[in-house]
């Protein structure tokens, strides 16, 4: 399939890599961490699709994004067991979680994630509220 590149790289833009752990992120980056059994996983294409949309968003809102593929991870330098094993996530499952900067798991959904309801979280949240008025910026209007 033609996506799957165009996919990768949109997740690479939204995801740059700055910690190789996931503390290196605590109070830079909200982390959008997808676990998922395979590439093949309708689940893993679903939230990889909603990910490629709403770059500009993640990044206004600094939310990387790291993938959690069987034993391959993307986007940090831990080790996908060290992974599942902070966040209680068994093999095979399809789970994404939203992490905020204060290292807090905000959601832990077995589906993926809308745009909509990470905007809208993650809006909601006291240091994005913050951040939006030391910019002097509104919360995205919400759909």
């Amino acid at each position: 399939m033609k996506t799957l590149p165009l996919i990768a790289a949109a997740l690479a833009s939204a995801a740059p890599a700055t910690g190789a752990t996931l503390d290196d992120d605590r109070w830079h980056h909200r982390l959008l961490i997808v676990f998922a059994p395979d590439r093949a996983s309708e689940p893993l294409r679903v939230q990889q699709r909603s990910v490629a949309a709403a770059t500009a968003a993640f990044a206004e809102r600094d939310l990387r994004v790291i993938e959690v593929i069987g034993d391959r991870v993307q986007g940090t330098g831990e080790t996908a067991a060290a992974l599942r094993t902070r966040f209680a996530v068994r093999p095979p499952a399809f789970r994404a979680l939203l992490v905020g900067k204060d290292g807090r798991v905000a959601i832990d959904s077995a589906a993926p994630l809308a745009t909509p309801r990470l905007v809208g979280t993650i809006d909601a949240m006291p240091m994005r509220r913050q951040e939006m008025a030391r910019t002097g910026r509104p919360a995205a209007t919400r759909r």
